[in-house]
């Protein structure tokens, strides 16, 4: 864990690298599946934060994860630096920090949906086209079965959240009730 300003940074720079490479979107995702087996694997990860294990073991176990082939030098070569910055365990925050910029450079905005049941392809292609007229990006959605909603969905888009769930709309009813409404 090494903060948002830090991740950032890193993010920034491999970005930029990434830009000038013409590879930003598969670098990204190699990021991504690499801290996704990070997260998979606590104990590989905490192999990579104990002082008693030695560096050159360390960098051959990290040689030997991401293979050859698997992932651009320029990938590889980041994942090096970070492992020898001790920034190894960041990974995910420095994807996540990644994934933004490069969605701001691609116009894109990440949109989670959560409802209470599954949604059709019609209602998931009607919500990507009313959020991009909203944000006036493309829209990618994330969309998962949240089955305690009841009903409704809720909408999360950058730092907005619009909460149209039955569950959301019974506990308004609820509060104003109490207050006496």
């Amino acid at each position: 864990m090494i903060g948002f300003v830090l991740a950032r940074r890193y993010a920034k720079a491999l970005i930029d690298l990434a830009q000038k490479e013409g590879q930003v979107s598969q670098i990204g995702e190699e990021l991504d599946w690499i801290a996704a087996i990070f997260d998979a694997s606590p104990e590989l990860a905490h192999m990579f934060t104990d002082p008693t294990v030695r560096a050159g073991r360390k960098e051959k176990i990290l040689e030997e994860l991401l293979g050859k082939g698997k992932i651009r030098e320029l990938t590889g070569r980041f994942v090096a630096l970070l492992l020898a910055k001790g920034r190894l365990l960041g990974i995910h925050e420095i994807a996540t920090a990644y994934r933004d910029l490069a969605d701001q450079l691609e116009k894109k905005v990440r949109v989670q949906i959560q409802s209470a049941v599954p949604l059709e392809d019609e209602e998931i292609d009607r919500f990507r086209k009313v959020l991009s007229e909203i944000s006036g990006k493309e829209v990618v959605l994330e969309v998962e079965v949240d089955e305690n909603l009841v009903g409704g969905v809720v909408t999360r888009m950058g730092g907005e959240v619009y909460d149209g769930s039955l569950k959301n709309q019974l506990m308004q009813v609820k509060e104003n009730l109490s207050k006496g409404r």
